[in-house]
C-alpha cells in the first residue's frame, strides 16, 4: 500500500509528502502516525489514538495527530468476528473521532446492512456532523465469471487434486478457511509435482497469516511485482488473500465462507477486462464448522442456493451485493451473534462515549484498555533460531539484529471473553521436564549499537500466563 500511494503521488509531483507506515511493531522510536500520510491498521490506530500504546508518556500527540486528519478506513469488513463485536465498537469509534474534529471516510465493496445503519445512526454522533452514504456509480473494469457450486467437501488427496486442476486455467488460486488444510493441500500439490504430476514449470506458493513476517512479505512482494498473472501459478491460501492483492487469477478453488468473504474471494479473479474467470465453490458447512459462525454460515448457503448465480455479478455490482449481504445479516443474526457478548460491547461503547473527558488524565483507566476493538488480542511471537531458543530457555540474553527479529515474528489471535479465562495458543506452550509453560520475553535495544536489540525470556506457568494477559496493557511477546 505505501509503494502504491508513494507512486501515486510521485505522478502527481507531490515530492515533499512523507508517507509513513506504523503496524504497531517494535519500535524504540515511535512516530505516533506521524508523517504527511500514515499508513497503519485499525489496531494500532485506535490503540494510539486513546493513548495506551506508551502508557503515561505523549498521550496528547496521538490524538492531536488524528483529530486533524482525514482518517480513511479501507476494508472494514475484515474486522468482522464470530460474536459481532469489533462491527459493534467501530461506529462509537467513528463517532468519537468525528466528535473531536477528526473527517472519516469508511470504505468497503461489502459492507454489512446493520454496520452501515449504525454508522449512519445519529446516535453518538456528534450534531454538526452530517454522514452520508456515497455508493461508488462507476462499475470496476472486469472480465465475466461464471460461478459453479459443488455440494461435496474440497479435496485434499494428490489424485482428487490433480482430476479438479485438470479442468482449471492457470494462474489458480486456492482458499481454505483453515491453515492446517491450507498445508495438507500445499504438501499434496508438492508431492504430486514431484512425482510428475504436475509440470515442472508450476509455481506453487503457499500464504497464510502464520507465516513468518519476512516470508510472507517476500511472497506478497513476488505476487505484487508479477501483477498481471504468471500462467503457470498456483496460489494456496486462507483469509488473507481477500484484501489488498491486485493478482489476475483465472481461477477460484474455494471452500464455503461467509458471504462478504465469498464475494472477496470472487473478486480476486478476472480483475481485467476481456478475462474469462472461473469460481468453483464446495459448499461444505463443516469446512466452515469452528472458524465462522455456524448461523452466518447456514444463511449463507441458503443465499448461495438459492441465487448462486448472482455471485458472479456481486464484485462489480454494489446492488447484487447489498442484496446478498442483506439476506444473511438481518437483524436477528446479528442479535443471535452478540448474545453471549453484550454487556462487553456496552462496556467498551461506554469507555469509548466518556474518552474525550479523560483527555487531561495522564494515565488512562486500564479497562480502556481491555478489548478495545477485538475480543481478545493479538500476541506476537518470535520464531527464533536453534541455537538463541536453547539459550533463552537457560536463561541467557541474546543479541539479535533487529531485521534479523522483526523477519521472524509470527502474530496469533487470542481469544479473551470476560468471563472465562484467555484461550492460550498450542503453539506458544512449551513442555520442560514435565512443566507446561511459556516463555515471555522482553526486547531493548542494545545501548550505543543502533540494529542490535537484545532478547531475554522469563519461564511462565500457565496460571501466571493467565495472569499477564488479564492485566491486558502492554505487548505480549513469546518465544514460538
Amino acid at each position: 500500500m505505501r509503494e502504491r500511494i508513494s507512486k501515486s503521488l510521485e505522478a502527481l509531483e507531490a515530492r515533499w509528502t512523507t508517507v509513513t507506515i506504523d503496524h504497531g511493531e517494535l519500535c524504540f522510536k515511535k512516530p505516533y502516525l506521524e508523517g504527511d500520510i500514515s499508513i497503519t491498521t485499525y489496531d494500532t490506530l485506535l490503540y494510539t489514538f486513546y493513548g495506551l500504546r506508551t502508557l503515561g508518556h505523549h498521550i496528547l500527540l496521538p490524538v492531536g495527530k488524528a483529530a486533524s486528519s482525514l482518517i480513511v478506513m479501507d476494508e472494514a469488513q475484515l474486522l468482522q468476528d464470530n460474536f459481532w463485536y469489533s462491527m459493534a465498537l467501530l461506529p462509537s469509534h467513528v463517532h468519537t473521532l468525528l466528535s473531536l474534529g477528526a473527517k472519516m471516510v469508511v470504505m468497503t465493496a461489502t459492507m454489512p446492512p446493520p454496520l452501515k445503519r449504525e454508522l449512519l445512526d445519529g446516535y453518538g454522533m456528534p450534531k454538526d456532523v452530517k454522514a452520508e452514504c456515497i455508493e461508488a456509480e462507476d462499475k470496476p473494469s472486469r472480465g465475466e465469471i461464471e460461478v459453479e457450486l459443488r455440494r461435496e467437501t474440497l479435496p485434499v488427496e494428490e489424485e482428487a487434486l490433480r482430476e479438479t486442476l485438470e479442468e482449471c486455467d492457470p494462474p489458480i488460486l486456492i482458499v481454505l478457511n483453515k491453515v492446517a488444510k491450507a498445508v495438507e493441500v500445499y504438501r499434496a500439490l508438492k508431492k504430486l509435482q514431484i512425482r510428475g504430476g504436475l509440470p515442472e514449470d508450476v509455481t506453487i506458493r503457499l500464504l497464510h497469516s502464520r507465516l513468518r513476517r519476512g516470508m510472507r512479505s517476500e511472497i506478497e512482494e513476488a505476487l505484487e511485482r508479477e501483477g498481471e498473472g504468471d500462467s503457470n501459478l498456483i496460489l494456496i491460501s486462507t483469509q488473507v488473500i481477500e484484501a489488498g492483492l491486485d493478482y489476475n487469477f483465472r481461477t477460484l478453488i474455494t471452500e464455503l465462507s461467509p458471504v462478504d468473504s465469498l464475494i472477496q474471494r470472487i473478486g480476486r479473479i478476472a480483475r481485467r477486462r476481456g478475462v474469462k474467470g472461473r469460481a468453483i465453490i464446495y459448499l461444505d458447512l463443516e469446512a466452515s464448522r469452528n472458524i465462522y459462525p455456524d448461523a452466518i454460515i447456514e444463511g449463507t448457503l441458503r443465499a448461495v442456493e438459492r441465487c448462486g448465480a448472482e455471485l458472479s455479478e456481486a464484485p462489480s455490482n454494489l446492488e447484487v451485493s447489498s442484496e446478498l449481504l442483506g439476506d444473511v445479516y438481518t437483524e436477528d443474526a446479528v442479535k443471535s451473534l452478540q448474545k453471549d457478548v453484550r454487556s462487553d460491547i456496552w462496556r467498551v461503547r461506554g469507555l469509548i462515549k466518556g474518552f474525550p473527558e479523560t483527555l487531561l488524565l495522564r494515565v488512562r483507566p486500564r479497562s480502556m484498555g481491555e478489548n478495545l476493538i477485538r475480543l481478545g488480542c493479538e500476541i506476537r511471537c518470535w520464531l527464533a533460531d536453534r541455537e538463541y531458543e536453547n539459550r533463552i530457555m537457560c536463561g541467557e540474553e541474546v543479541e539479535v539484529r533487529l531485521d534479523d527479529y522483526h523477519q521472524n515474528i509470527i502474530s496469533l489471535s487470542m481469544l479473551k471473553l470476560s468471563d472465562r479465562q484467555p484461550e492460550i495458543p498450542e503453539a506458544i506452550i512449551h513442555e520442560v521436564d514435565g512443566r507446561r509453560g511459556v516463555i515471555k520475553l522482553e526486547v531493548k535495544e542494545k545501548k550505543n549499537e543502533r540494529g542490535i536489540v537484545i532478547v531475554r525470556g522469563e519461564w511462565k506457568t500457565l496460571r501466571e500466563t493467565f495472569k499477564v494477559i488479564n492485566r491486558g496493557n502492554g505487548e505480549l511477546l513469546f518465544l514460538l
